[in-house]
Parts: C-alpha cells; sequence; structure tokens
C-alpha cells in the first residue's frame, strides 16, 4: 500500500479540511436522506488527490457512521416515525440485486443507460418542486407498501449496481411520489438503508486496499456532526421547503450523469485555446 495516499500526516493535508469534507457531506447526507458520496468523492480526489477507486472505497466507509448518525436522529425525532417494515424490504432486495445489477453492465450500454436515467432524475426534480400540493401520485398501505417497496428495492439495487449511484436518489422520489410517504419519513427511511447497503460494500473495498482508513477516521468525524445537523436541519424546514432542496440535489446529480459540466469545460477550454495556426 502507497503510505503517501493512506497516512494523512504524511500528505500534510490539514485535519480541518478533512473534517471540512465529512461536515459537507454529511449535511447533505442527513439533510436529504443521501449517502453524500456524490459530494466527497470528488472533494477527495480534488483536494487530497486520492484515486477514484480509493475515494470510492473511502466515501462509502465514511457514509456508514455518518448514515447511522442521521438515521439515528430521524428514528428519536418526536415528529417522524420510521416504518421499519419498509426498511428491511428495501434493505433486503437491494443488497440482492445491486450485484445483478454490476453484471448487467457487460450486456449493456452504462453511458446510455446514465443519460436516460439522468432525464428521468430530471422530470421526477421537476414534479417534486413544481406539484407542491400534491407531490404523491398513490397513498398506499399494508401489503400494498410492501410489495412497492420490494419493487422500489429491486430497482434501486439494478440501478446502483449498473450505475454506481446512490440508492438514496432513487429510493426517496420513489417513497414520496409512488408510495405516498412523507418526505422526511423517506428521507429517514433511505438512510436506514443506506447503512447495510454502504457497509457491505465497504468492506469489499477494505479488502481491495481502496480504503484510506487514516483520513477515513478524521472526515468520518465531520461526517457523523454533518449528519446530525443536517437531519435535525430537516424536521426543522417544512415539507414544501424540503422536497425543493432534495429537487435541487437531483438535479445537480442529473447533469454529473448527464456529462454538463464536462461538456462546458471543454468548450470553454476550446474557445480559450490560441488558434493553432
Amino acid at each position: 500500500m502507497d503510505k503517501t495516499d493512506s497516512a494523512p500526516t504524511s500528505t500534510g493535508t490539514p485535519n480541518a479540511l478533512l473534517i471540512a469534507i465529512g461536515l459537507t457531506g454529511g449535511v447533505i447526507s442527513g439533510l436529504v436522506g443521501v449517502g453524500g458520496g456524490i459530494v466527497m468523492i470528488p472533494l477527495m480526489v480534488g483536494l487530497l488527490g486520492m484515486s477514484q477507486h480509493r475515494a470510492h472505497g473511502t466515501s462509502l466507509a465514511i457514509i456508514v457512521p455518518t448514515a447511522l448518525a442521521a438515521t439515528i436522529r430521524y428514528a428519536t425525532s418526536d415528529t417522524t416515525v420510521i416504518d421499519w417494515t419498509v426498511v428491511i424490504a428495501l434493505a433486503a432486495t437491494s443488497v440482492i440485486f445491486a450485484p445483478v445489477g454490476a453484471r448487467m453492465t457487460a450486456y449493456i450500454n452504462p453511458t446510455r443507460l446514465r443519460r436516460l436515467f439522468a432525464v428521468l432524475l430530471l422530470v421526477t426534480a421537476l414534479r417534486m418542486v413544481f406539484a407542491i400540493q400534491n407531490v404523491a401520485l398513490f397513498e398506499l398501505t399494508g401489503w400494498e407498501l410492501i410489495v412497492a417497496a420490494v419493487i422500489t428495492g429491486v430497482v434501486t439495487g439494478l440501478v446502483s449496481g449498473t450505475m454506481g449511484v446512490g440508492g438514496g436518489i432513487v429510493m426517496v422520489p420513489a417513497m414520496v411520489i409512488l408510495m405516498g410517504i412523507d418526505q422526511v419519513e423517506a428521507q429517514g427511511i433511505s438512510l436506514a438503508v443506506i447503512v447495510p447497503t454502504a457497509l457491505s460494500g465497504s468492506l469489499q473495498h477494505l479488502r481491495m486496499g481502496h480504503v484510506d482508513k487514516g483520513r477515513a477516521f478524521t472526515i468520518g468525524l465531520g461526517g457523523i456532526a454533518g449528519g446530525l445537523g443536517g437531519a435535525q436541519l430537516a424536521q426543522i424546514l417544512p415539507a414544501p421547503a424540503l422536497r425543493a432542496i432534495f429537487a435541487t440535489f437531483v438535479l445537480f446529480s442529473s447533469q454529473r450523469m448527464l456529462g454538463l459540466q464536462v461538456w462546458i469545460r471543454d468548450r470553454l477550454a476550446s474557445a480559450r485555446a490560441p488558434n493553432a495556426d
């Protein structure tokens, strides 16, 4: 193992920077019910010089305590009731089908699928923003709710395994729009599901040597604090505001999948480049 990539002291990385990275990812995780990797991975690659694989594995290790802390805050809130039956149905099926999705990448074009999924996310975000009064298409209870959770877990696992995206960005809109679950409860359920799935993934990356354990500990401290703070903020904000924040996060994720940021950067670089003649 490369010591310069594993020990925070050898790189001279300030602990304040590591904590700030965790704090940023943790606040987003607790506030909108996602893992936070979509924020932490670019920061670890850009600011800490980690490889993509190492940043991904380290991010998963950090997400475990971050999501756990946020889940506890949601579960102990006086205003949020987490349906643990839905948690079990989502977690069991998503963990089973994530490896299936990973194997599917050998038979499909993942780039084209990511673009289609990004468009779906865009439509989902617009509905969550503009359908303020009646976001849910259905109000499911009993066995209908469990069946819908199982189907959502299957889709979440397939999408996560195929495109490498976090499950929260699939689960939360599905629960809010298709099941009629309250936004705050949906985010708490999503975080509870993320804990075992991230743990499974991080253990696999740990065996492959893709987890920077020294930095993960320090970043994780910031992640736990941010997760608690974000979850607390989610309890205070009104539902329309929380949906708007989540929709903004979904829009950000969709543009990253579509590669708009890279495309714009390349166009700007081409425009600034001096004429070869």
